[in-house]
Parts: C-alpha cells; sequence; structure tokens
C-alpha cells in the first residue's frame, strides 16, 4: 500500500514468515505531520536542499515552547483551515474533535468515569496528564493572545485535548520512522534546532497510523531502502483474509490504557497485567507521593511470574532475562528483577546488616559482577548468605503492595470486597476490567510473598 492519502492492496496469496519480511505500506516524509511542520510552514519537501524555515506561529511561540507542544497547535491550525489544509484528507480521516468519545483517552473522560480508576497506576498518570496538558495549553494560548495573533481565540482547550489524543495515539518516534540521513539532512538545514532530540516530538503517519496492536507481531521499519520514505513490512506469516498487526512494543496494559484506550484481556498464552511501583514511593509505604521534580523510574510487579513465558512485556525488562539457568524463589518471581536490586541498593545505605551482607556476595563474586549477585539474591532455594536480603526486600514490597491494594478496595468504589459502583457505560467497563486485573495482580503476589489479603 503506497501512501499518498490515497491507495490499496490485496494479498492473493499466503505469505510466508521472513526476516526481510513483505511491504505493507509506505509513507514518505512529504506527507507526515509534526513539530517539523510547524517550522516550515508546510509539507516537507522531497528535497531538502530547497527546504527552509517559514514558522506557522510567531517567534515567541516556537522559542518558548516545547515541541510536542508546538507540533500539536500544529495540528489544530491544520484543523482549523479546513479544505485548505494539505493535510485535510488525512485529518477528516480522524476521529473528529466533537465526537469526544471517539477519541478521549482516560485523561479526558468525564470525572464520573475516571472514579472508577481510583487508587490504581491508571489514576495517578491521569491525574498527571491533566495537570501537564493544562499547564501546556494556557501557556501556549497566552503567547498567542499576547503577540495578537490571528484567530487566537479558534485554539481552544478541546481542540488541544483532541490534538493530545491524536499525537499520544497514533503517532511515532522520528528516530523510528525517519532514517539518520534525512535527519542530519533536517539538522544541517537548521529545521531541527540545536538542543531538540531526534525523539523529542512525534509524528503522525497517515495511514501507516492505522494498524492494531500485537505484542507478539514482527515488524520492520525500513527507512534506508527508499529515501525519504518509510516502509512498514510484517515478518509474520500471512494468508489472505487475515490482518496484519503493528506492535506498539512492550506496553503494559496501564501503558495501553492511557495512551491507547484498550487493554489486552488475560488469556492461558498471554497476559498484559502488571502493577507499576515508582522507587520514590517504596521507602516509608504509607506517605502518599514523594518528592523530586524528576520523574522516577518505575518496575513491575507481575499477575504470573515474570520469566513466565507469557509474561511478554514483563520478560522483556528482566535485567538477567538471558541467563535461564536457574529458579527464581517463587517470592521473588513476581518482581521485576532490577526492583529488588534497586530495594537491596537503596537499604544498604542505611541499614549496616544489609550493607555487610551485599559486601559478602560482591566479594564472592566476579570483579564488577553485579548481576551475579543478584542471581544468588533471587536463587531458589534462598541460601544463608542471602537470607537476610530476601527477607528486608519482602518487607519493603508486602508494605508497599499492602498500602496499593488498601487503595484498590476504596470502599466507595468496594464493598466487602464487592465491586460497589456499577459501570454504566463503556469507560466505566473497562476501567473496572482494568481495575479488577490491577486487584488480582497485588492478591496474587502478595500471597507468594506470604502476605495476608
Amino acid at each position: 500500500m503506497s501512501n499518498e492519502f490515497t491507495g490499496s492492496t490485496s494479498v492473493t496469496g499466503s505469505v510466508p514468515a521472513s526476516n526481510e519480511g513483505f511491504l505493507t505500506v509506505t509513507c514518505p516524509a512529504t506527507v507526515t505531520l509534526s513539530y517539523l511542520n510547524a517550522l516550515v510552514g508546510g509539507s516537507l519537501p522531497s528535497d531538502l536542499s530547497t527546504v527552509s524555515l517559514s514558522p506557522s506561529f510567531p517567534p515567541s511561540f516556537i522559542s518558548s515552547l516545547p515541541p510536542h507542544v508546538i507540533g500539536r497547535f500544529y495540528l489544530i491550525q491544520q484543523y482549523l483551515l479546513g479544505r485548505s489544509s494539505f493535510w485535510h484528507p488525512y485529518i477528516r480521516a480522524l476521529p473528529q474533535p466533537e465526537h469526544l468519545s471517539s477519541w478521549a483517552l482516560p485523561a479526558f473522560w468525564p470525572e464520573e468515569d475516571i472514579e472508577f480508576l481510583e487508587g490504581t497506576n491508571a489514576e495517578v498518570a491521569v491525574r498527571e496528564v491533566q495537570a501537564n496538558v493544562k499547564g501546556e495549553f494556557k501557556l501556549a494560548r497566552r503567547i498567542l493572545k499576547e503577540v495578537g495573533f490571528p484567530g487566537w481565540q479558534d485554539y481552544s482547550r478541546l481542540l488541544y485535548n483532541w490534538a493530545f489524543c491524536m499525537f499520544t495515539s497514533r503517532s511515532f518516534r522520528p528516530s523510528t520512522v525517519f532514517s539518520e540521513k534525512l535527519r542530519g539532512g533536517l539538522r544541517e538545514r537548521g529545521v531541527l534546532r540545536e538542543g531538540v532530540k531526534d525523539d523529542e516530538f512525534s509524528v503522525l503517519m497517515p495511514v501507516m497510523d492505522i494498524g492494531n496492536h500485537n505484542m507478539r507481531a514482527k515488524v520492520k521499519w525500513d527507512t534506508e531502502t527508499e529515501e525519504g520514505v518509510c516502509r512498514f513490512l510484517s515478518r509474520d506469516g500471512m494468508r489472505p483474509g487475515e490482518q496484519v498487526f503493528n506492535n506498539y512494543g512492550m506496553k503494559t496494559n496501564s501503558e495501553l490504557l492511557l495512551g491507547y484506550g484498550f487493554i489486552i484481556p488475560e488469556t492461558e498464552g498471554f497476559h498484559n497485567d502488571y502493577v507499576h511501583v515508582r522507587k520514590r514511593n517504596l521507602e516509608g509505604a504509607n506517605e502518599a507521593g514523594g518528592g523530586g521534580d524528576e520523574k522516577p523510574k518505575d518496575f513491575l510487579i507481575s499477575l504470573r511470574p515474570m520469566r513466565d513465558s507469557t509474561s511478554v512485556a514483563g520478560a522483556s525488562r528482566m535485567r538477567l532475562r538471558a541467563q535461564e539457568d536457574f529458579q527464581v524463589s517463587p517470592a521473588l518471581a513476581h518482581i521485576e528483577d532490577s526492583l529488588v536490586w534497586d530495594l537491596v541498593v537503596s537499604q544498604a545505605e542505611h541499614d549496616e546488616e544489609v550493607r555487610q551482607a551485599v559486601g559478602k556476595l560482591l566479594q564472592e563474586s566476579p570483579p564488577g559482577d553485579v548481576d551475579y549477585v543478584l542471581k544468588q539474591i533471587l536463587a531458589w532455594p534462598t541460601t544463608t548468605d542471602v537470607a537476610l536480603l530476601v527477607e528486608r526486600v519482602k518487607m519493603a514490597l508486602l508494605a508497599k503492595m499492602g498500602y496499593d491494594y488498601e487503595r484498590i478496595l476504596d470502599p466507595e468504589v468496594y464493598e466487602d470486597g464487592e465491586l460497589a459502583l456499577i459501570p454504566t457505560n463503556s469507560n466505566q467497563e473497562l476501567a473496572c476490567a482494568y481495575r479488577a486485573q490491577c486487584k488480582k495482580v497485588l492478591e496474587t503476589a502478595i500471597r507468594s510473598m506470604g502476605g495476608r489479603i
């Protein structure tokens, strides 16, 4: 399928799986929509030697705002231009702003729907997104108003929320869909200005964005075969009538819900249910939130053992995923191994017993081989040398998971362990399904450590 906003393809015979893959869709950079187009004032030319800066917004707007905000305002501008926009056919194919339910991600659900996420990872993220989007919009529109930008009143909060959702759920990283040569050319011509990283913004690609997600789909993004063109290839075998899937990456259900508005149901052969734990919340589990301006690293707690073949997203994040020659302690099997190590290191900073135990293991390990030490801590049966460390990790995790479990069982949502709120629409049903799996993850992990529900 070629892509100049039109095109079609058909599969007339079976296509075998191959490392190279078979071509499904192509998309030239000239039809993509992003922050870059706001800088050049239109579509990118096929010959970069002819590109020049002609910003679609005032200098103070371009210099004061991050690229992702500028890109969203450019999408709004093109929407407002209607038929006179180069991207009009593509924008008309998108969910339209007035049809809120067709595009609103959880951060933009009605409050009565967000209530069903209370106490979950998703609720925390929803509040963060809401605060960020509100601040971005207010600053950007204030700049347009101050300089008297024509039609600044038309750039509404509804349209900004819509643009946020379009980019969040449908866009691609420049480093994935633009070749190194193309990105280099944009820098040489001054379009990508100094200080802006390659993936500091994202790119909308007509037709390329229609593929549904399959975490096990084998795909290839080819930007080298044809200059200025991204080719999407499927490496899976295919028969007529079968769906060609994209792979959005190793995203948990929390991430899929927030970024795309869906979750993947649990089956016997696959699950995608994890609770995200932020490092700053592990110490002092009864404290809400935490300090620091930087977004803390998060770790995963899994419904099934992290090394289980059905824990695809979890296994991809395992530090020791390549080491399959040992059995993990049942108490730690549902925990991301990097979280275990992070807890050990943080406790060693203020616990002399832990520090001595870690020091002894480091002395016995090959020089500088931290993974050797982690393996000893995780291994089953637990040896005397690491028993103290395992117990300390369990205590910290049980405190944190117990706190999270109490929040999941909020009396306004659950009564005697049963859901008290009755879902009345698709958003609420989705939130209930997600919440139930979060509850199940915590129950499973707590029990695996000998904790009580």
